[in-house]
């Protein structure tokens, strides 16, 4: 297909492909945002249809932490959906065409982790789309994540999710519970350690839980069984969020052998 065929196919409704106004910082694609697309590059390539592009666009202004750019049409418009999957196509060698050539960084790296996988895409973005209402604030933005070197791959959406089961009360309550029913102790699962140990009183029952099930597989609506947690001191469970990919706790206390035994 020609250059100039490959550019028309991505405007939408009249909208310039090279949009003349520049946002700045905070027009740069989350990696929620960019997986969304990619999952609608994998499904319809750059011919995406204007149903799709619209329903696409529609969610992202919906959901976006930027309150103040929603108000801009051209903001997540159906036609910077377009040219995203363009930019998407620039990487894929198996696109006939030029595609567009001036993708951001967090476009390659969306493409790097996961242009192999096609599937494992389509459910971390059904993943995405399935909690967002689930943690969305009150006027329907889900808010910015504010520390990117403990965001998952996936995005904050998933990782939100991830937290919000780790982190709830009565779960926590019930896994310390049966743990210290079948064994006596909290220890770490990872290094062993035991704050009753080291700390004495002040320590009881005191160590984090960790949720083990990939991201991709989280639904607002799926329970979290007791067999999904796992129970980590806090450097652990530190460790294992940071940076990207996130570690199992397998990996983890692999390294701890490695560091004790190198």
């Amino acid at each position: 297909m020609a250059a100039e065929a490959e550019k028309e196919s991505f405007a939408f409704a009249g909208e310039p492909l090279y949009p003349k106004k520049v946002m700045g910082r905070r027009d740069i694609w989350s990696r929620d945002e960019l997986l969304l697309a990619l999952d609608l590059y994998f499904r319809e390539g750059t011919n995406a249809s204007p149903k799709s592009l619209l329903e696409l666009s529609n969610l992202l202004r919906q959901q976006s932490p930027h309150r103040d750019l929603v108000v801009d049409p051209s903001f997540r418009s159906p036609g910077s959906v377009g040219y995203k999957l363009a930019n998407f196509a620039a990487f894929d060698p198996a696109f006939k065409g030029k595609g567009a050539t001036n993708g951001g960084r967090g476009d390659l790296e969306v493409w790097t982790l996961f242009a192999g996988d096609h599937n494992g895409v389509a459910d971390i973005a059904k993943a995405i789309r399935g909690n967002l209402p689930f943690l969305s604030s009150v006027n329907g933005a889900v808010h910015e994540w504010e520390d990117d070197e403990f965001e998952a791959p996936e995005g904050r959406v998933l990782t939100r999710a991830h937290q919000a089961r780790e982190r709830d009360p009565k779960l926590a309550r019930r896994k310390k519970e049966s743990t210290l029913r079948r064994t006596g102790q909290l220890e770490c699962e990872a290094c062993g350690f035991d704050f009753v140990r080291t700390y004495g009183g002040r320590g009881h029952g005191f160590i984090e839980c960790h949720h083990i099930r990939p991201l991709s597989m989280l639904r607002p609506d799926a329970k979290t069984k007791l067999t999904d947690l796992a129970l980590l001191c806090s450097n652990c469970h530190r460790m294992i969020h940071r940076g990207k990919p996130w570690l199992s706790v397998k990996e983890i206390t692999s390294l701890i052998h490695a560091a004790e035994h190198g």
